[in-house]
């Protein structure tokens, strides 16, 4: 029997595919495993172009995690969608009544439904998602419609949508590594959960995930989605930019990483201050334009951006943001406090813990590893004692005949004989006889002692 519902969580990103292992305590997460597997070509732009190469990253992955918490075998776990093929279309629906007709719950839902069978997903795609917008009746706008009187109702949704190759090619990656996908989220909108003050969802903002190689806005205005579209740059290239200058993949990366934009002249590099300023500073740019652009294009009135992803976190990126968006308020989410433990032995550094993956592990109710019960080493001990005298009860005994009929011994027949090697092949029964025996043999010797002292008397 399970005793602790364990929540398996894997990210599936650009630059590597993490996962984690972790429990609901009364004081938060508390996370048991963690570990992380690079990727190469087999992901590009969040989209699985390998399923082999995935599938081995994956099953590795999962002996990882595995290894860290004994005795247990993961079966099944959370996962995030997203990359380059998903983005947002939107669709409306209109009804109207001959006279005014109060709006229910059950006019809502045929509406839904209506919407699901003429909304036309474009070729190759799938639909994952649709978040209702407002109602529109009477002239107004409204969240709650239910229960209003009116002659007409116009019902707006948001489609979220995603190629059908990306979601086969996810769920062949992970049936190749035997584990079964417990649910799927959008990780933009585990994002938003997490890093998006109620103050933010409401008065408009844009979030913004700058990951390797793909830049991820999602929008947000009432507390509702609004639209959710995917860049194809992200901070890997400016890693290829620096490797232009002749140096290698490696080097680029540190490079980036720790001198970062407006880096100190004293910081010795086989690339110029200046020339890695103008690298970065250029690339940034070009991704921040498209940022706006598609926060512009919304229609949607947003006066703040709140990023976060491996890009926001090089060193003096704000200044690049704050002098290209000047009219939004910008903020970096770099230290969120999110509710986990861990024990100070799990190999955890700053930042392995992504929003996406507590996230999954929060949502996540469904357990997800099946515990193997070992036996006790007592039990192993106790069969061990019997053992022996088990394989001589085995040996079937020869039944009495006519002889012991003349002795006065009643004949014993097969099957009372099976019964009586069944009771004696019990270790409990074995043990009341072993018992029995050492009493009988005790009181022979007392009988034979007295017999003794008697003749001599």
């Amino acid at each position: 029997m399970t005793k602790n519902n364990y929540i398996v969580a894997i990210e599936v990103g650009s630059s590597k595919i993490s996962g984690a292992i972790g429990i609901h305590t009364v004081s938060g997460v508390r996370i048991l495993a963690y570990a992380s597997e690079p990727v190469s070509n087999f992901i590009s732009k969040g989209v699985i172009r390998n399923v082999d190469e995935t599938g081995n990253s994956l099953t590795s992955l999962i002996n990882r995690l595995e290894t860290q918490i004994e005795n247990i075998h993961i079966e099944k776990a959370y996962v995030t969608f997203g990359g380059m093929s998903m983005h947002s279309i939107k669709s409306s629906v209109t009804r109207e009544f001959e006279s005014f007709t109060k709006i229910t719950q059950e006019i809502i839902d045929e509406i839904s439904l209506e919407n699901e069978s003429i909304f036309n997903v474009p070729d190759g795609y799938q639909k994952i998602q649709v978040v209702p917008q407002e109602y529109r009746l009477n002239g107004e706008t409204s969240a709650m419609p239910i229960g209003t009187p009116t002659c007409r109702i116009e019902c707006n949704f948001l489609n979220i949508i995603i190629r059908e190759q990306y979601m086969k090619q996810l769920e062949e990656s992970f049936e190749m590594a035997k584990i079964k996908i417990a649910d799927s989220f959008n990780a933009a909108k585990i994002e938003a959960d997490l890093l998006l003050s109620d103050e933010e969802l409401t008065a408009g903002t844009a979030l913004v995930n700058i990951g390797a190689d793909t830049t991820t806005v999602a929008i947000y205005t009432n507390r509702l989605l609004r639209k959710i579209t995917v860049i194809p740059l992200g901070s890997a290239n400016i890693t290829k930019d620096l490797c232009a200058e002749q140096i290698t993949i490696t080097e680029a990366e540190q490079i980036k990483i720790f001198k970062g934009y407006r880096a100190d002249e004293e910081e010795h590099s086989n690339i110029p201050t200046e020339l890695l300023n103008e690298v970065i500073s250029g690339r940034m740019i070009e991704i921040l334009q498209n940022i706006k652009y598609q926060i512009e294009s919304s229609g949607e009135n947003i006066g703040r951006i709140v990023f976060t992803g491996g890009g926001s976190k090089l060193k003096n990126i704000s200044a690049i943001i704050e002098d290209n968006l000047p009219n939004y308020r910008i903020r970096i989410a770099t230290d969120i406090e999110m509710g986990f433990t861990h024990s100070d032995e799990l190999p955890i550094t700053t930042g392995a813990i992504t929003p996406t993956l507590f996230g999954l592990l929060s949502k996540g109710e469904e357990n997800c590893c099946e515990e193997e019960i070992t036996a006790p080493k007592d039990a192993v001990i106790q069969n061990d004692l019997f053992e022996k005298e088990k394989k001589e009860d085995e040996v079937e005994k020869p039944v009495k005949k006519e002889d012991d009929k003349k002795e006065g011994i009643s004949e014993i027949t097969g099957k009372e004989n099976q019964k009586l090697n069944k009771k004696r092949n019990n270790p409990i029964d074995r043990i009341k006889t072993l018992f029995g025996d050492w009493i009988d043999n005790v009181t022979e010797e007392e009988d034979s002692y007295n017999n003794n002292n008697d003749e001599e008397l």
